[in-house]
């Protein structure tokens, strides 16, 4: 092999293992860390078989640096019935686009329906995102004469506070 050869066949190994060290080392991106208030944006739907439209919620809570979601507080209004939350604090995420909220749990009527939810959210791994749940399915944990099962749709944004 000629030196010409060589030198660039020795450059560009030397560049190819620059970018992957670059790569490799590039941390990924944080959260900034503290409370958040994420308030309903549009309406929350609770179907058990009569769907329910909530005009207004409220979580809020906390994210730390990984995008973990701990909800402290929830409401609900303007649903014509009541609707209360339960089991707080939830958990939850906000990682690569996907949104959790874990332990969800909300009772309407002598029903009470709990689980997880998961939904995509929009924006930079960094507040404010909107998140949406849609459709998400929900079991019944306590009621009698109530469906075995219960959707919930709703959509979020999510802001520092």
């Amino acid at each position: 092999m000629s030196r010409t050869k060589k030198l660039a066949v020795l450059a560009s190994t030397t560049a190819a293992a620059a970018v992957t060290v670059a790569m490799t080392a590039t941390p990924a991106m944080a959260w900034t860390a503290g409370n958040f208030t994420a308030t309903l944006n549009g309406t929350m739907v609770i179907n058990a078989g009569i769907p329910a439209e909530c005009t207004g919620s409220t979580l809020s809570g906390t994210i730390d640096a990984n995008g973990n979601l701990t909800i402290t507080s929830a409401s609900v209004s303007g649903c014509g019935v009541t609707v209360t939350p339960n089991n707080l604090p939830w958990s939850g995420s906000l990682n690569n686009g996907v949104a959790k909220l874990n332990g969800f749990s909300m009772s309407a009527i002598g029903c009470t329906y709990g689980g997880n939810l998961t939904g995509s959210f929009t924006g930079a791994n960094n507040l404010p995102v909107t998140a949406n749940f849609a459709n998400q399915t929900v079991n019944r944990t306590s009621g009698w004469l109530c469906p075995g099962s219960a959707t919930v749709t709703a959509k979020y944004n999510f802001a520092a506070a």
